[in-house]
């Protein structure tokens, strides 16, 4: 028996051919209402998977909603008409029009759930069909692949991303799920909810209710008895299998594979598809007769679950204790795990499920090497696995033996399982279908209602972190106005917002709604998205660190489009924060701003200028709250790496080699490195041997109050450095590069710079040694004393540990807060 049938390359060739239609029906789109009160439904199963869940839940909180089914064939139609809901035939123009009339449009594989020409301006929710294991969509050239030129493949692209835009809500599981949707389909945090699965919601009663996952087994074994002829006989109408005639089956009555006993296991056997390739794993005559034996010494039934797309041939391995589920006798197999002992499985997500019942997993990939090659996966499929891999059936039998045969070995692959399920489930107690109701009916309430009066709106980075000017503000505003409601804009669930505070991920409906209709904003960056400032609104940019090498405009060689742009951006700005006359002066000619500048000094560095006690001398008790929060090993001496970004990087910079650094330094050191909000999405520093990677810690101000020396390139970080009164050593061997090829200073950095200026890692060494053997007195610190003096004066003139009190002061003046 062989399954399969669709491959990426010949789908998207489809997809291109059907470019005109998707045009026309855009446009016919803004003519057409849609109805409040339609739904429609669609999954590349047939009726399962989450849209099922949801569907069933709708009509139970709200039995006036109209919910249409769109079927691919007439066996779906029947389980849609069983269910109570209205079948569709998808490619018809009855299932176009329904697509173009519904106000809410669920889909679990993707838009051609629906049908993918009637999707244009509704409320689109994307379940997906489980945690992702293997690289989706956009995160895999699978995806993508088709013949021709490159324009046609970037045509393609487009055509991808286009549609992945058209969603609304995408319906995660947990962080790590939402993070990998989020990659995948291109979109902004803010569209993928971290809502539960709706597809597990039996499962996670199955997981805490043994009668449930007992009538589970009941059905499996019902389904396996019947085989594809007789399913129907144990089935009722919905697709429910009656417990009556599950039980006749599962005692032997009536036609079809052996029964399987009471006590015995069941094992399953769900490898992943591997677009229209054979499934590399189909024993041989030498391992079925392994497997046979073993599942006659272990008592088990191994039942072999082909993907509803996969190729494979089983036929010649059924009879005895080896048993066939097909998608046409089982489409969704979910819920029929609670009936499962153990799964095998390679890549699929069903392990992923599976986990919420705390039960073992057998990873099988026999092609590991040329699948990751391929197709790729978003984790090692050792961290997946913790570690324990088979390659062959073999490895597989002699793993089930172990677990058979030992309890404790049995006892870790569930506590392994159970971490799993922490990772993927962040509600394991179920309800998801209820949760993603609640969302939907949130997220199409007016925007205006989504938000609180005279909120403030916080944002720092483009919500990558929570830090800077914003978040020292933010702690002002919060001690003076409690009643106040703060949201703040970032990137990920995984931020933490201050005590009070309400965290809105980046372009999720909330978070427009409150750049819109919030009194205040404070933010350190550009707002893109096309913000408009509202009239009563006050928009303050506190911008984030003087600068020294050119911004915007005084940028050389800046086009008119960059130009339009940046005299665009500053307009919406009310107000601008400037720690400095030079930062003053330089945002009226770099940003063209004509508004009111407010001189007051940085928020950022109230911290730092309040734990200062003399020249060089910090305040013991912030030191060694900054140190213990970044773990550093006591006893050592710190020196701090901060590098800023290249234009054009595509990567980490980390000129001074940490690694090789911090080996050169020896045991008694530990370096801590940063590196630039721009260059995390191109990995980390790796935290080990006296490195300690700070770039995703929140805050600047930990690390340069740990430090007893700061090395740095070009960055900003230098004059808040200067604040802290910590030695400063510039590790700059391409000078002459960035002076006169990238950006160019705002002064003359060469002459005014107060530290050495390096060009070699053994400088940095040499000085850093110095500074721990001789304190002050070492040589290149009484030499740079005049010049760090004289910065201090220049550039930190109003940064004492009160600036944040000024700018509320300032705020409060001009209306923005009361």
């Amino acid at each position: 028996m062989t399954t399969g049938g669709f491959r990426f390359a010949s789908g998207n060739l489809a997809k291109l051919l059907a470019l005109p239609k998707y045009l026309l029906s855009a446009v016919l789109a803004w003519f057409i209402p849609r109805a409040p009160e339609r739904w429609v439904f669609g999954s590349g199963i047939g009726v399962g998977e989450g849209a099922l869940a949801l569907a069933r839940r709708l009509r139970q909180e709200d039995p006036q909603a109209r919910i249409t089914w769109l079927v691919s064939d007439e066996t779906e139609a029947d389980e849609a008409r069983a269910e109570g809901f209205e079948p569709v035939l998808r490619s018809s123009r009855a299932g176009y029009w329904a697509t173009l009339r519904a106000a809410v449009i669920v889909v679990t594989h993707g838009l051609g759930d629906a049908n993918r020409f009637g999707v244009f301006g509704g409320f689109v929710v994307q379940l997906w069909h489980g945690a992702p294991l293997k690289r989706l969509h956009l995160d895999t050239s699978v995806t993508t692949s088709v013949r021709g030129p490159a324009p046609i493949r970037a045509l393609l692209k487009r055509m991808y991303l286009v549609g992945s835009r058209e969603v609304d809500l995408y319906v995660a599981g947990s962080v790590v799920a939402a993070e990998r949707l989020r990659s995948a389909f291109r979109v902004e945090p803010g569209k993928v909810r971290v809502l539960g699965d709706p597809r597990d919601d039996e499962l996670a009663v199955q997981a805490v209710d043994p009668a449930a996952a007992r009538a589970a087994r009941a059905r499996l074994v019902a389904l396996l008895a019947a085989g594809p002829a007789g399913a129907g006989r144990a089935e009722g109408a919905a697709g429910v299998v009656d417990p009556a005639a599950a039980a006749d089956l599962a005692d032997g009555e009536g036609s079809g594979p052996a029964p399987i006993a009471h006590g015995a296991r069941i094992l399953l056997y769900a490898p992943t598809w591997r677009d229209g390739e054979t499934d590399p794993a189909v024993p041989t005559e030498a391992e079925t007769a392994i497997i046979r034996a073993a599942l006659d010494r272990l008592d088990a039934h191994l039942v072999i679950r082909p993907h509803p797309l996969g190729r494979g041939a089983y036929s010649h391995l059924l009879g005895g204790r080896i048993h066939l589920l097909e998608a046409a006798v089982a489409p969704d197999v979910t819920p029929l795990l609670g009936g499962v002992d153990t799964v095998i499985t390679d890549y699929s997500s069903i392990a992923l499920d599976y986990a919420l019942l705390g039960r073992p997993v057998v990873w099988f990939a026999p092609d590991l090497e040329s699948y990751v090659g391929s197709r790729g996966l978003y984790e090692p499929l050792e961290v997946t696995s913790g570690g324990r891999i088979a390659r062959d059936w073999a490895d597989v039998v002699s793993r089930l033996d172990e677990l058979a045969g030992n309890r404790a070995v049995l006892r870790s692959a569930q506590a392994e399982t159970r971490a799993l399920a922490a990772r993927f489930h962040a509600h394991p107690e179920g309800g998801a279908a209820a949760h993603v109701l609640a969302e939907v009916r949130r997220l199409r309430t007016p925007a205006r209602e989504l938000i609180a009066e005279n909120a403030v709106f916080f944002e720092s980075f483009y919500g990558r972190q929570v830090s800077c000017n914003p978040l020292a503000i933010d702690r002002e505003i919060a001690a003076r106005f409690p009643e106040t409601t703060r949201y703040w804009s970032v990137t990920s669930e995984r931020q933490e917002v201050p005590e009070g505070a309400i965290p809105l991920l980046v372009g999720g409906r909330e978070w427009f709604a409150a750049r819109r209709y919030a009194r205040l904003l404070v933010v350190n960056d550009w707002l893109r998205y096309g913000f408009r400032r509202r009239r009563g609104q006050t928009v303050l940019q506190t911008w984030h660190g003087t600068m020294l090498k050119h911004l915007a405009l005084g940028r050389p060689n800046v086009s008119l489009r960059t130009r339009l742009a940046v005299r665009r951006e500053s307009r919406r700005w009310s107000l601008m924060l400037s720690q400095n006359p030079h930062s003053t002066e330089q945002f009226r000619s770099s940003y063209a701003f004509r508004g009111e500048i407010l001189e007051l000094g940085y928020p950022r560095d109230d911290r730092l200028a309040s734990a200062v006690l003399g020249e060089h001398e910090l305040n013991p008790i912030a030191v060694r709250a900054a140190r213990e929060e970044l773990g550093v090993r006591r006893g050592t001496s710190v020196l701090a790496y901060i590098p800023t970004w290249r234009d054009g990087g595509l990567t980490l910079v980390d000129d001074l080699d940490v690694h090789r650094l911090a080996a050169e330094l020896g045991e008694e050191w530990t370096v801590i490195v940063r590196g630039h909000t721009r260059t995390h999405a191109f990995g980390g520093y790796v935290g080990s041997g006296g490195v300690i990677d700070a770039s995703q810690h929140p805050s600047v101000e930990d690390v340069l109050l740990a430090s007893d020396v700061v090395v740095t390139d070009f960055s900003s970080v230098m004059f808040d450095a200067a604040v802290a009164r910590r030695p400063l050593l510039f590790f700059v061997p391409d000078l002459e590069a960035y002076r006169d090829r990238e950006r160019g200073f705002t002064f003359d950095f060469e002459r005014e710079a107060p530290g050495p200026l390096l060009s070699r890692r053994d400088e940095v060494v040499g000085m850093a040694r110095a500074l721990r053997d001789e304190g002050s007195d070492a040589a290149w610190m009484r030499e740079s004393a005049d010049a760090a003096r004289a910065w201090r004066e220049r550039f930190a003139p109003h940064d004492d540990g009160h600036a944040a009190e000024r700018v509320v002061d300032a705020l409060v003046d001009r209306g923005a807060l009361d």
